[in-house]
């Protein structure tokens, strides 16, 4: 009888052991930590945050170029939620939000494509994982896009949040969606508009984002606007900044002139063939920025495994506008 008790002693000590161990390599450490990577003449700010550094590590891409508070937007309406999933990169792109600014002349897309890719290598390291996963929203989706056609092997799934393929069928669909518009909602003042600039393509910056101005302040009247959903106290509270810089839109005016020119003859639609990443794209029903009709192409012609599920509420915005069913969809794509 001392035998046995001995022996079941012994195994209830193992067990614990082995217990001990499972969970203290299961519950990893939370992360929240930021760093700045060196991408040749240029400094990128990160924000690094999840509940568990042993999850996949997801590096966020967000919008513009140069959009002002895109990675806080992010963080603050989808971050909390993926966050227990996923370790999440924030990055800020270059010479954006809390980037510190770069050369004028290095605002290229080729520097955004390597400055992924730096960020891509240094999250490879510091977590040592083989692979990473991208989500990119609107410009971001595009970037995404550009890096896995030169590195695909480093990832492991792609989100594209309405990320454009080709922007001369956005600014085309663009256009014609908000004259339609502006004519069914008895806006005479904006249909004038738009029919004096004409549709695209357009040589300037001013001309290109005027059919975009006229659509949003139409929608602003019809409440259906980019920012109904907004909140910006949510953003400053969750993301802990101390406030919103009033410099951020200087910086990102002079990334989008500096990139307007090359970014309009950007065309992925016949490129991303070559692609087999599995990737969700999401695309928001009310969108007149990036319609999920500007996408179709790309998408039949897209290489790898693929899926898109459209959020019948949203506008451009969908993980501000209907957030809690865009991380679900995130989540979900990640677990198959």
């Amino acid at each position: 009888m001392r035998k046995k008790k001995v022996i079941l002693k012994l195994a209830l000590s193992a067990a614990i052991v082995i217990s001990y161990t499972l969970n203290a390599v299961g519950a990893g450490e939370r992360i929240d930590q930021e760093f700045y990577i060196q991408s040749d003449e240029a400094q990128l700010y990160i924000k690094v945050r999840g509940q568990d550094i042993n999850n996949p590590v997801l590096l966020y891409l967000h919008g513009g170029p140069g959009e002002t508070y895109g990675p806080l937007l992010f963080q603050a309406y989808a971050g909390p939620e993926l966050e227990k999933h996923f370790v999440v990169g924030y990055l800020h792109q270059r010479s954006t939000c809390m980037s510190p600014d770069a050369p004028i002349e290095t605002l290229i897309l080729s520097k955004y494509v390597e400055d992924v890719g730096n960020t891509v290598e240094f999250l490879k390291d510091k977590f040592k994982k083989d692979k990473i996963s991208l989500l990119g929203h609107s410009f971001g989706g595009g970037l995404g896009y550009l890096y896995l056609l030169e590195h695909q092997d480093n990832i492991e799934k792609f989100v594209s949040a309405a990320g454009a393929f080709s922007v001369s069928s956005v600014e085309n669909s663009g256009y014609q969606t908000v004259l339609e518009l502006s004519k069914k909602t008895g806006n005479q003042e904006a249909a004038k508009k738009l029919e004096d600039l004409g549709p695209p393509p357009y040589e300037t910056l001013q001309e290109g984002m005027a059919w975009r101005r006229i659509g949003m302040e139409i929608l602003d009247k019809m409440n259906e606007g980019l920012g109904k959903n907004l909140q910006m106290s949510k953003v400053i509270t969750i993301t802990e900044i101390d406030s919103i810089d009033p410099g951020w839109e200087n910086k990102s005016m002079v990334v989008v002139k500096a990139m307007y020119d090359e970014l309009k003859t950007l065309d992925l639609e016949n490129r991303v063939n070559t692609i087999d990443v599995p990737m969700l794209l999401i695309a928001g029903a009310k969108d007149i920025l990036v319609p999920f009709s500007t996408l179709e192409k790309g998408y039949k012609n897209y290489g790898g495994q693929k899926e898109y599920f459209i959020l019948q509420k949203s506008n451009h915005m969908m993980f501000i506008d209907e957030p809690d069913l865009f991380v679900s969809k995130v989540i979900e794509f990640f677990q198959r």
